[in-house]
């Protein structure tokens, strides 16, 4: 059985970490409330090398500094600890150091924010407080109890130094309980209690857009030749300015310069390199490439041989072509044909092949609805199927590898990528009776015809954890958004990649 030390160990899939022990995800609630309160982002380790003036930025004018015993470099200290714990080791490198510093700078930053947020509010701490607090202090506990001889030995500058540390994490953790404090109403909660009761078991056949067939694909060729006749043409593209295009190509016009060495010495383009040569192209792939469609129509209809005047581009830069192979039809039995038509359609008309596809997913439908096994079988079809999952829309309720509400395990079957987060997919299974099938639904390139296969009732055991847990949910989204709005406050100066830079990069 594998402990919670094994850091190896996949984690378990939702559906077995809801029907697990309950006190499990206790721990990991609390283990984020710590977390929540602490504004702890992940980081890693790292030592900087030594220096007077450790200064990476400032919040309101305070410098966010390495200060030996400060806030910083105790966040620099605790966030290798806890990589440590995790099994990371600090090897020395500098993209290492980086997160571990960068991290460190930005729990600093959120700390002095929240204590300069909290003064403003008027938040204030007692002195009798503090005095209470450093009673209980394990700096001075002896057999269990406040020790008056630790006390009277301890340094004045170490007992002023922890009256500034209670003082500061009172203020700083007062304002969080107020900003992030949140107590869902009764009817809040049951309405996520409903969602979370009714959970859904389904079974689907997906049919992939790549089924779209060859002949359709040849079918759309036949209709539109002109954008599938091949050419070859060499370019030469110059950036600067019209006027330097147009006296690169008086030269070449000239013969005091071949073609190929416009290309070699003056071209800006990856065709550069090959004398200017484009090899062969459908005319498709040139369209949009100038600026004017019409001057694509004037080069194909130049002789072979002959170089054309320049063209501004699509993007700005300048370019003249010259004619290697005059266009020609289409040749319909090729396998570069299909390969690109299939890349035209993805590109400009992917609705075609959608339509086409809704189209077969249609009459599977249709005929599922007697069989759907049967069906599927019959059309050489594969049917899937899901665990129960409630209507936990875009996972909003997951915390890490726990959900509160459960979740859409989509681990084995990857047409389902992102249906959680699919107002048209959810809505239509959660609107289905048990037994029914639904019309096909488009996700992932694919036509997904599905049949609800049972409507399941979550136990009491999981709705009794949202109930507990939810609050909790909404608090770690408040926090981040209160950690965020500070990294983005006019109020902090951000020097980190300068300072970093000089103390990590350049010292070495």
């Amino acid at each position: 059985m594998a402990t919670t030390n094994d850091k190896h160990a996949k984690p378990e899939s939702g559906e077995k970490r809801r029907k697990g022990n309950p006190f499990i995800y206790i721990g990991t609630i609390v283990l984020l409330v710590i977390t929540i309160v602490a504004f702890v982002f992940v980081p890693a380790a790292g030592s900087a090398s030594s220096g007077t003036d450790m200064t990476f930025g400032s919040w309101n004018g305070k410098p966010i500094a390495f200060v030996q015993g400060g806030y910083f470099s105790t966040q620099v200290q605790q966030i290798k600890a806890q990589l440590e714990q995790q099994g990371y080791r600090d090897t020395g490198d500098q993209f290492f150091a980086y997160q571990v510093w960068r991290r460190a700078f930005e729990n600093t930053a959120v700390h002095y924010a929240l204590l300069d947020y909290a003064q403003k509010a008027g938040i204030a701490v007692s002195e009798s407080y503090i005095d209470k607090q450093i009673t209980l202090s394990a700096a001075f506990q002896e057999n269990g109890a406040f020790s008056r001889r630790k006390y009277r030995d301890a340094t004045n500058t170490f007992k002023l130094s922890l009256r500034k540390e209670i003082e500061a994490t009172t203020l700083k953790n007062r304002y969080i309980a107020d900003a992030v404090a949140f107590t869902p109403s009764k009817a809040e909660t049951a309405f996520l209690k409903a969602m979370a009761q009714s959970q859904r078991i389904i079974e689907y056949v997906a049919i992939p857009f790549s089924v779209y067939p060859d002949e359709e694909r040849i079918a759309y060729a036949r209709a539109n030749p002109a954008s599938f006749k091949r050419v070859r043409l060499s370019k030469v593209t110059i950036s600067a300015s019209l006027k330097e295009a147009e006296q690169v190509l008086a030269k070449v016009n000239s013969g005091s310069l071949s073609f190929e060495e416009s290309a070699k010495n003056h071209s800006k383009d990856e065709f550069a390199t090959k004398g200017g040569d484009m090899g062969s192209r459908f005319v498709w792939e040139l369209k949009g490439e100038l600026k004017n469609a019409t001057d694509l129509d004037a080069v194909l209809s130049l002789a072979k041989g002959a170089i054309s005047p320049v063209y501004e581009t699509f993007t700005g830069s300048w370019s003249f072509y010259r004619i290697e192979e005059l266009a020609v039809d289409p040749d319909y039995a090729s396998a570069d044909l299909i390969k690109s038509v299939s890349d035209y359609l993805n590109r400009n008309e992917k609705g075609r092949i959608e339509d086409w596809v809704v189209s077969m997913a249609d009459k599977f439908a249709a005929a599922a609805r007697s069989d759907f096994n049967a069906t599927a079988l019959a059309n050489g079809y594969t049917v899937k199927e899901t665990k129960p999952f409630p209507l936990n829309y875009g996972k909003a309720l997951d915390v890490g590898y726990f959900s509160l509400l459960g979740a859409l395990d989509t681990t084995d079957l990857p047409e389902l990528n992102g249906a959680d987060s699919s107002d048209s997919f959810l809505t239509a299974v959660f609107s289905l009776e048990a037994g029914k099938v639904s019309a096909p639904l488009v996700l992932n390139d694919n036509a997904i015809v599905v049949r609800v296969k049972e409507i399941k009732t979550a136990d009491e055991g999981e709705l009794g954890l949202l109930e507990a847990y939810y609050p909790t949910v909404v608090q770690q989204s408040i926090s981040d958004e209160l950690a965020a709005a500070v990294l983005k406050d006019p109020a902090l100066e951000d020097n980190f990649i300068a300072a970093f830079t000089q103390f990590f990069i350049q010292s070495n």
